[in-house]
């Protein structure tokens, strides 16, 4: 089976009669279970910006087929972005209440359907509202990947498993464009969406049985059962089959399903000055990233005469570059907050009992910010300069190198932003998410 992760039993106190007080592991799932739902949720999370960028290089076959204007292919666009930042408000608070499964797999069945009917739309106001729909089903990916990620890791390792939640949803607006450029000048443009179908459909097949129930007001460690998995549902009947039959029990997310949640929570947090500060420069570094990515193409076709598959390999470099920036920064950030829980033991002259939770007084802003100050300035730095490189007509691998960096240290810097939003409300990091993602999606 393997050990838990993060998820050894620790020794977080001494007992009345002075024997040592064991405490259950936060998380029970093994490392192996664990990486397993972090790339499920990662690649799941990668469809919302994917479905907003591989749609790019087909505006102009769309506009001749649908027979409608550049302004109309536009505004699908826009309501697009609009939806994909209002509808993780929706289901954020909902995944705060039902628990994460059934959102993930509401929303994703949602956005099969959405698929298939913009591959087989005849009609402009087809498409446009089925662009609505598809934004409303896969914007909540990423905010709800989020609340998992907060529910399975320990503050001390968190940054670590976030690091590698946000690989998936970096890659796609870099691959988004290659793809799409690919698909609509060979087979068509609804082969785009049909393309994006069968990753929907993986992915949710994915979810259905590999991801089990994460909401810790559900399931605490893992070890309770609630919105379980075909495995879980399996295991729990058999092993009941061969006991006696216990008293019946509502299960805990009946009257959930009951309740309405509060859909304004989202957006409340922007009332909280700290929050709202760090969200508008989280959504700034994307707009910002946005804009070298929709800059890009134009600007390697008139100064270096590149053809579409040429311009689609110079978004590899900005790829790697946010992986890494993620992988690595969210190594250094769990460095920091071990460095940062040593001094804090040592100036209180006491162990933290509960490792779960942070105390008020944890230098926890110190903690998370102080290793993205250097990549926030090192990214601007090179913003700054990138677009001179093209009025002076520099060599094209200093631009892509220029774009390798910038990417490294925007990725970076987001990481500590967010894993700061989702230490300060554990057990809202749906909500919270779904926070960032409105603002930074307006700001885009």
């Amino acid at each position: 089976m393997g050990e838990p992760s993060s998820t050894v039993a620790k020794v977080g106190g001494v007992d009345s009669d002075g024997s040592p007080l064991v405490t259950e592991p936060y998380c029970i799932f093994t490392k192996t279970k664990v990486f397993t739902i972090l790339f499920i949720i990662s690649i799941s999370g990668m469809m919302s910006p994917l479905s907003a960028n591989i749609y790019f290089p087909a505006l102009n076959n769309i506009q001749k087929d649908l027979h409608t204007t550049a302004q109309q292919v536009n505004l699908t666009v826009t309501v697009y972005m609009i939806f994909q930042g209002l509808s993780p408000a929706f289901w954020g608070s909902l995944a705060d209440l039902w628990g994460r499964r059934p959102v993930y797999l509401i929303t994703m069945l949602i956005y099969c359907v959405s698929c298939i009917g913009l591959a087989l739309t005849q009609t402009y106001g087809g498409l446009l509202f089925l662009r609505m729909l598809q934004a409303f089903g896969s914007s909540s990916l990423i905010a709800v990947g989020a609340g998992v990620v907060g529910d399975i890791a320990l503050p001390s390792e968190r940054a670590g498993y976030y690091g590698i939640y946000l690989m998936g949803q970096l890659l796609g607006p870099v691959i988004g464009p290659l793809i799409g450029g690919l698909v609509a000048g060979t087979i068509g443009w609804r082969w785009i969406f049909w393309i994006l179908l069968i990753m929907a459909t993986v992915m949710l097949i994915l979810l259905f049985l590999l991801v089990p129930e994460t909401l810790r007001s559900l399931v605490g460690n893992g070890s309770g059962y609630a919105n379980p998995t075909p495995l879980q549902w399996f295991h729990r009947h058999q092993s009941s089959s061969s006991s006696p039959p216990a008293p019946p029990q509502e299960p805990p997310t009946r009257s959930r399903f009951l309740q309405c949640p509060n859909f304004l929570a989202p957006f409340v947090y922007l009332l909280q000055v700290d929050v709202f500060v760090a969200l508008v420069y989280g959504g700034l570094l994307y707009s910002c990233q946005y804009a070298y990515l929709v800059s890009a193409t134009r600007l390697l076709n008139d100064h270096y005469g590149l053809t579409t598959i040429q311009i689609g390999l110079c978004f590899i470099p900005q790829g790697v570059g946010s992986i890494l920036g993620s992988r690595i920064v969210g190594k250094l950030l769990n460095w920091s907050f071990a460095k940062a829980v040593q001094r804090y033991e040592e100036n209180h002259q006491a162990a933290i009992v509960d490792r779960t939770q942070i105390p008020l007084d944890f230098p926890i802003y110190h903690t998370r910010l102080r290793i993205i100050g250097p990549c926030f300035l090192v990214a601007q730095c090179i913003t700054v300069v990138y677009g001179w490189l093209f009025h002076v007509n520099a060599p094209l691998a200093i631009p892509i190198i220029f774009q390798f960096i910038m990417s490294f240290g925007m990725v970076a810097s987001m990481t500590g932003t967010q894993t700061l939003m989702v230490d300060l409300f554990p057990g809202r990091g749906a909500s919270i998410t779904a926070s960032y993602n409105f603002v930074r999606c307006i700001l885009g």
